[in-house]
């Protein structure tokens, strides 16, 4: 259950994860404030500081998905769901704790913690001056005054660089995935378990890029529309009419293909559709399970 969670999770669009994480941060900063019985009061730098730390862990932490395709592959992806929720969850308990700090020291009361989850509402509490002037900073010395922001800018560089570099490794990674034919049968199979063939395709339909497929033919988009699962082709328009070879060679392709064969066991049609330029019809490959010989 857990496994096919995790692989439901991953195949999100990365503007939905953003939102499943900030959803969970603030699930986490209600924990906190639910929960906390800390009185103490920060002040801009060390808001400014902390912040920027909780960010760098927060990025760090992703870096698990660095192992993302070896999971995927050993069964074990589940652990990294786990802990990236988990961590959210936290990252978000602490950064309401810090929130809730600055609020007593801007506002004299922690109400205003909530600025902190709004952007651009957030500056009006990280730059919002002290109402008791008097209130003593951390001792941390790096965590006051100048320093304190200058240390916030460090962590803020350095979850902005983590955060880079995981998003060029996970497409580098996604790219290795779409050449792993065991990675792709194992997510296809939970899929199928999970959430039924129509919407496994739709899923799939949605993370397909268009790309080149060779100097004449390129993969435009690929639709779904119930349990057929559309792709559709640009081809130059000097092609008449498609070779004869390419129906059997397609149905060959997909039928021997053991990261799609869940699909057409499930009763899935893969329909191949050529146009030109122009909208115009060039002709269309149809790949039945009963082509495959499964009916």
């Amino acid at each position: 259950m857990l496994e096919g969670l995790a692989i439901q999770y991953t195949n999100q669009t990365e503007q939905d994860l953003r939102l499943i994480g900030y959803g969970l941060s603030i699930l986490g900063a209600i924990i906190s404030a639910t929960l906390s019985r800390n009185t103490s009061v920060l002040r801009r730098a060390p808001y400014f500081a902390y912040s920027g730390a909780l960010f760098l862990a927060s990025a760090s932490i992703q870096l698990i998905w660095l192992g993302s395709l070896s999971a995927l592959t050993g069964g074990y992806l589940w652990l990294f769901f786990l802990t990236d929720v988990m961590s959210s969850v936290v990252v978000g308990y602490f950064y309401g704790i810090v929130a809730m700090a600055r609020s007593r020291d801007a506002f004299g009361t922690r109400r205003y913690a909530a600025l902190a989850f709004i952007p651009l509402a957030n500056l009006w509490l990280l730059l919002k001056p002290s109402k008791n002037e008097s209130a003593a900073d951390p001792t941390i010395p790096i965590l006051t005054g100048g320093f304190g922001v200058a240390t916030g800018f460090v962590f803020y560089l350095g979850a902005v660089g983590l955060s880079s570099y995981l998003a060029t490794e996970v497409d580098r990674i996604a790219e290795s995935a779409t050449h792993n034919t065991h990675a792709q049968q194992v997510s296809i199979d939970y899929l199928l378990r999970a959430n039924g063939l129509e919407a496994t395709l739709e899923q799939l339909a949605v993370g397909v890029p268009p790309q080149k497929i060779d100097q004449s033919t390129s993969l435009k988009h690929v639709e779904s529309h119930g349990a057929t699962l559309q792709y559709v082709y640009e081809v130059s328009d000097d092609i008449a009419v498609l070779p004869n070879s390419l129906s059997k060679d397609l149905t060959h392709k997909n039928c021997s293909n053991q990261a799609i064969r869940p699909l057409i066991e499930a009763g899935a049609t893969l329909e191949h559709i050529y146009l030109r330029r122009s909208g115009d019809v060039v002709g269309t490959v149809v790949v039945t399970p009963e082509k495959c010989g499964l009916k």
